[in-house]
């Protein structure tokens, strides 16, 4: 009975001048309340903690990225969320969608959707079936064909010509394009995506990430997107946490991670190139480096006097010159990579033994073992303590 009426809705909704995404996720009415996604949780693996006191609150409507390398935690994390690992005894944590308590709920009670980065569909089904597949086992099969044809409208010109095929002979655009739809029919509260397009080739991950991207924007899902990739990570999140060891180092948007990095790991792992980081001590307000002195004329560096830091500069705030300028030190250049798309160029130096990138335009002209002389601008210089943590 309640799947014949949610049905007559569907019909009596989807009209030729609607909007099919509103049947979908029910968005032809404002929301009564909003439902923020709130985590807590500890996990492990073995003798090492795979989530350590992580603490996620991610607002209705919002999409977050989970940024991290490989053994992070963040695929662990995505499961959690999903119920794909409960957190029992010795695990702690909670998991709470709204006014639900999901911490104990199965996955298939969570309303959650799901891609993977192997697509995760059933080999011996075509693309329709591997769609209908969540309604037959919740015996809803009456629904199957009137959500298939509106997500096939959702999902853009062609897709419909896909729902005949199996899995083995789709290409991995097309595979992601129907795990993409498999996990929007039915109706979840909860987007999860794991690395979704990391066995795409370039050309297609672009496309791909713009379309995700168009579909989250206009629909407005809470999402959870994990990958290792920070370029995919600013695209797809509205703010990203960078995780490491089982951590979340830091939560917030690209430009604030990237400008304020809270730690070591942070500055090193986000930005393109990343964050160069010089060895040196602490000394009078400023960074002794290899014999050379930077003057910060910072008094937050009296508390570490005389102790180990990293000077740490963005490779584009580096000045670069062939003659030597107040303030500057020599350097020798190592290597030169020219970046004809982006009209630039990166020139890596040796800093005393520390290899430091800097970016310049690409008319300029650098040769390989000769000297140069090397300016950080007080102003755009960052200091970390031994403890890998941010003092200036």
């Amino acid at each position: 009975m309640m799947a014949d009426v949610m049905l007559r809705d569907v019909r009596a909704v989807f009209k030729e001048d609607s909007d099919p995404a509103a049947v979908i996720f029910g968005q032809t009415a404002p929301k009564e309340e909003e439902s923020d996604l709130v985590g807590q949780a500890n996990y492990r693996d073995g003798q090492v903690y795979a989530i350590d006191g992580v603490d996620l609150d991610i607002k209705d409507g919002e999409s977050i990225a989970i940024l991290g390398p490989s053994g992070c935690g963040k695929s662990t994390m995505l499961r959690v969320i999903a119920g794909l690992i409960m957190l029992e005894t010795p695990n702690s944590g909670t998991i709470q969608y709204g006014e639900e308590n999901w911490t104990e709920l199965n996955a298939k009670d969570r309303r959650v959707g799901i891609v993977f980065q192997n697509y995760a569909l059933y080999p011996h089904m075509h693309s329709k079936k591997n769609l209908g597949f969540f309604f037959k086992m919740h015996k809803r099969e009456e629904e199957v064909d009137e959500r298939v044809e509106i997500v096939s409208k959702m999902m853009g010109v062609g897709f419909d010509q896909l729902l005949d095929r199996r899995p083995k002979a789709l290409s991995g655009g097309q595979q992601q394009r129907v795990a993409i739809a498999r996990c929007i029919v039915r109706d979840p509260t909860v987007f999860l995506f794991d690395e979704p397009l990391s066995n795409l080739d370039a050309k297609l991950r672009t496309r791909t990430r713009v379309e995700i991207k168009r579909l989250l924007r206009r629909f407005k899902i809470t999402t959870v997107y994990v990958t290792h990739d920070q370029t995919e990570a600013q695209a797809m999140g509205d703010r990203i946490a960078v995780m490491q060891a089982g951590k979340i180092q830091q939560l917030g948007t690209y430009r604030e991670i990237y400008d304020d990095p809270v730690n070591m790991f942070v500055a090193s792992f986000v930005g393109a190139p990343p964050m160069n980081l010089i060895p040196g001590k602490a000394e009078n307000g400023g960074v002794r480096l290899d014999g050379q002195f930077v003057d910060l004329r910072n008094d937050a560096l009296g508390g570490v006097e005389g102790q180990d830091v990293h000077l740490g500069i963005r490779p584009e705030s580096v000045l670069l010159s062939p003659h030597q300028v107040e303030g500057s030190m020599p350097v020798q250049v190592y290597w030169v990579e020219n970046h004809f798309s982006e009209q630039r160029k990166e020139v890596t130096l040796d800093f005393g033994g520390t290899r430091v990138i800097c970016k310049r335009p690409l008319e300029e002209e650098w040769d390989r073992n000769t000297t140069a002389y090397a300016t950080i601008p007080v102003e755009e210089s960052y200091v970390f303590g031994s403890d890998e943590r941010r003092i200036v």
